[in-house]
């Protein structure tokens, strides 16, 4: 079991797209400094990250099959060639790294935690809990000296992932292919959702997996980056139709899909090639108004107060969505299109229902002995 004590929240196989020799240059967000090119073994990896070697060890053959997938597009350079069964399997990838990295686990400790308190205060202010406690304490009181959490917070969205295909499987994909001398990043948070058609009309439920207007970034080496995009909201101008490929000769969109990793990281940005600490020193200060403005909220809403088809009170929490999205001249929006929060209802909630089985079957399991 001790192998599986190094577990990476970022695979190594995605990172290999910018080494040749398994290490590569690191920029630090918080130090604005840039490291000597560093092992891949050690980068984006925590000891038990997951809570424990099982999750680690059972994922051994499914990142063998994504690692295949991003190969495969890497080398080809076109998502036409994946079978159906690669199609499905580059969807996990997609759906499972943006939930695994240590800023999701982040703001689910901090869901989790923000949760709990909500709880304990409802059953205080309804009278079914005193708030009293034997040491002549209110617990109200001293509720913020204590944090409230999970063995493995990340068990419940990497379920949700590994479970999501049918979520982001009507999505349309663009292949974009670097052909500047600037190279595309990579963050350890890769995995950007933004919605440049209606983050200006609509200011919640924006990015989720079924919100319409979705966009998807995800790049895998410094010349390849995949774009996912909903065609309802966006129409992509491709240089190659059939092989879903964009060809980038401007540096523009590279800088602004560059941009939103660094605000969409958590603590580093990696790349190819050293000495570009300046370069990234001066995008952080240039990007600061939304890197700062890039922090985890948490906000209970009254039935008014939001959009959802219930008279329940409803928990928001997550990194909101930013002002800043790349210039992407390929990229046309549909003005005709309609906000809508779930793209296809009876989708999601088929999943809701199937997740819901999965966890009674395990507490009935559970409960079993």
């Amino acid at each position: 079991m001790a192998e599986y004590k190094n577990q990476h929240y970022v695979p190594k196989y995605l990172l290999r797209g910018w080494t040749d020799n398994e290490r590569v240059p690191v920029y630090n967000i918080d130090n604005k400094q840039e490291y000597p090119p560093t092992s891949i073994s050690n980068l984006c990896s925590e000891d038990y990250f997951y809570g424990g070697p099982e999750v680690e060890q059972s994922m051994d053959g499914l990142e063998d099959l994504h690692a295949n997938v991003i190969n495969k597009i890497r080398d080809e350079r076109s998502f036409n060639t994946l079978s159906d069964s690669e199609v499905r399997f580059f969807c996990v990838f997609v759906l499972l790294q943006r939930t695994r990295t240590k800023q999701t686990k982040k703001e689910t400790e901090q869901l989790i935690d923000n949760l709990a308190k909500e709880y304990i205060q409802l059953k205080v202010e309804s009278g079914e809990v005193d708030p009293e406690l034997p040491s002549g304490k209110n617990a109200l009181d001293i509720l913020d000296d204590y944090k409230i959490t999970h063995e493995s917070p990340l068990s419940y969205p990497m379920l949700q992932a590994l479970t999501g295909i049918e979520l982001i499987i009507d999505l349309e994909v663009a292949i974009l292919e670097n052909k500047t001398d600037l190279e595309f990043v990579i963050s350890d948070h890769p995995v950007v959702h933004d919605n440049p058609r209606f983050k200006y009309e609509i200011d919640k439920y924006l990015i989720g997996t079924q919100n319409r207007g979705l966009q998807i970034f995800v790049p895998f080496s410094d010349e390849v980056q995949v774009m996912l995009y909903d065609p309802a909201a966006y129409f992509v101008e491709y240089t190659n139709q059939e092989e879903r490929k964009v060809t980038i000769t401007s540096e523009t969109p590279v800088e602004g899909l560059n941009d939103v990793q660094m605000i969409n990281a958590f603590e580093s940005i990696y790349y190819r090639n050293s000495g570009q600490e300046e370069r990234f020193r001066d995008a952080q200060r240039r990007l600061a108004e939304y890197i700062n403005e890039n922090s985890t909220t948490f906000e209970r809403l009254a039935p008014d107060e939001h959009d959802f088809e219930t008279q329940n009170e409803m928990i928001e929490s997550g990194r909101p969505l930013t002002d800043y999205s790349p210039t992407l001249p390929f990229v046309k929006q549909r003005l005709e299109t309609d906000f809508a929060i779930e793209r296809r209802p009876a989708v999601i909630q088929r999943h809701r229902n199937f997740i819901d089985e999965i966890l009674e079957d395990a507490r009935e399991k559970f409960e079993d002995g």
